[in-house]
């Protein structure tokens, strides 16, 4: 299916001329496609009396070479190379009443397919309208992206190409200092008379609240607490229930260019199996200015995970970050960007230190090296020996670097390049060879094209 719109403004009206051209034989594959056309052209074209609307597009294509990314290499493995491209088109508009906007997009990775052929791969990131009930309250209902605090819990996961959204009902209540959000969603697979098993790998209900209070320009604090439901595995309607709740704080010492952040969660209830969940994690950062162009940070970051020594426990104490971000945290070559299943449950601590170094407002430098290690202990399985032994908790280092330069304001280069030193341990938890050096680069051009503002 080939497709064009073009809008014309003329006291507001808007003409809107569609070309579409279909194969019949792939009309399955076009309906989709067609209805999501139609429906964007129906909100353009009742845009009339609007005060504020936008239509703008994002094209980012990203080269990645991969000797050791997300697992260990060996002499049996060769590196790859490959390209991702997310495309998206957004249309928004805002007015004394009502918000909303359309995000569709396509992801790729160049070459999966023929040239010829027609792999649907479009579908919508987000699709929400946004109720403005009095000057302090809104209603926001579809599907949308959340992203709370510093992304630990709930996430937009942009540098994964897909990202993150949510089907949901959110209630806002923003005031100056002090704000509420209230979430809530409830999953199904299709349209049903009777509830079923809910295949989907995703949770069935979210539900959360978050609190948000500044008082002053040194001091906020966060509190969040998520409530999400997994249902039984081949169950029609038992849901078990897991609850993550904690405060983020941030502290400014403007005097003397200083930040102090961190934050606590407490995880609660069962997991996909029944089992009952106590964990935790906790994080604590300093973000020191050198002058105006360059600042150091140090921080941790604390997983808990269970004592794989500890045969009684019938208990999870691996800490779950639910739908927060992967990549922003334990190093950029994404080993751990799921601490409860990528470290066999041993939790995870990441003790960090790094700079960043702005030579203008066009250009930066970003470097970090991290100090892996597991929360807990986690069984040695090479050890043949009577009794359990532990595995060595140091997993390595990975050393991070990156530049970022803005051609314009609507095109964007970044670069970098990873190496992993591992350990033995590392090698247990991920496989492949840790002796040899994991490396991985990436080069990637962001841009984002505002195609009509009024």
């Amino acid at each position: 299916m080939i497709y064009s719109i073009v809008m014309e403004r003329n006291n507001f009206l808007y003409k809107i001329k569609i070309k579409i051209k279909i194969n019949m034989r792939n009309m399955n594959k076009n309906l989709k496609m067609m209805r999501i056309l139609f429906f964007m052209t129906f909100c353009i074209i009742s845009l009339n009396g609007y005060s504020q609307f936008s239509i703008n597009a994002e094209i980012r294509p990203r080269y990645e070479f991969r000797d050791g990314y997300k697992t260990l290499s060996d002499e049996t493995r060769h590196s790859a190379n490959i390209v991702n491209q997310r495309s998206r088109l957004n249309l928004e508009s805002k007015s004394e009443n009502l918000n909303f906007r359309i995000s569709i997009q396509d992801i790729r990775t160049w070459g999966e397919s023929s040239v010829k052929s027609d792999v649907a791969s479009t579908f919508l990131n987000e699709a929400w309208a946004e109720l403005n009930l009095n000057a302090n309250m809104s209603l926001k209902l579809g599907r949308q992206v959340l992203k709370y605090d510093d992304q630990r819990i709930l996430s937009a996961t942009n540098w994964n190409n897909v990202g993150t959204s949510h089907d949901l009902v959110l209630l806002k209540i923003e005031k100056e200092s002090f704000k509420t959000h209230i979430g809530f969603a409830y999953n199904n697979d299709k349209e049903k008379n009777f509830e079923s098993f809910y295949p989907v790998k995703y949770y069935k209900t979210l539900n959360y609240i978050w609190l948000y209070k500044k008082f002053n320009d040194n001091f906020e604090v966060s509190l969040i607490d998520v409530l999400d439901g997994n249902q039984k595995d081949s169950s029609d309607y038992v849901i078990y229930g897991r609850n993550t709740i904690g405060s983020n704080v941030l502290y400014k010492m403007k005097n003397i260019g200083l930040n102090i952040s961190g934050n606590f969660y407490y995880q609660s209830g069962k997991d996909l199996t029944g089992k009952d969940i106590q964990a935790y994690f906790y994080s604590a950062k300093l973000v020191k200015k050198f002058g105006n162009k360059l600042s150091g940070i140090l921080g941790i970051d604390y997983y808990s995970g269970s004592d794989g020594l500890d045969t009684t426990n019938t208990k999870i104490n691996t800490f779950n970050k639910l739908y927060g971000a992967g990549h922003k945290y334990a190093g950029s070559m994404d080993y751990f960007t799921n601490t409860y299943s990528q470290t066999k449950n041993g939790g995870l601590s990441d003790i960090f230190l790094g700079i960043k170094y702005t030579l203008n407002e066009k250009l930066y430098f970003d470097g970090s090296i991290h100090y892996l290690s597991l929360a807990n202990n986690v069984i040695d399985p090479s050890y043949t020996g009577a009794d359990l032994r532990a595995l060595d908790k140091n997993l390595g280092t990975e050393i991070d670097l990156s530049f970022a330069y803005s051609l314009t304001k609507e095109v964007k280069f970044n670069f970098g390049y990873s190496m992993m030193l591992a350990t033995e341990s590392m090698e247990v938890i991920k496989g492949g060879d840790s002796e040899k050096i994991a490396n991985w680069a990436f080069i990637m051009i962001t841009i984002k094209p505002k195609l009509f503002s009024n």
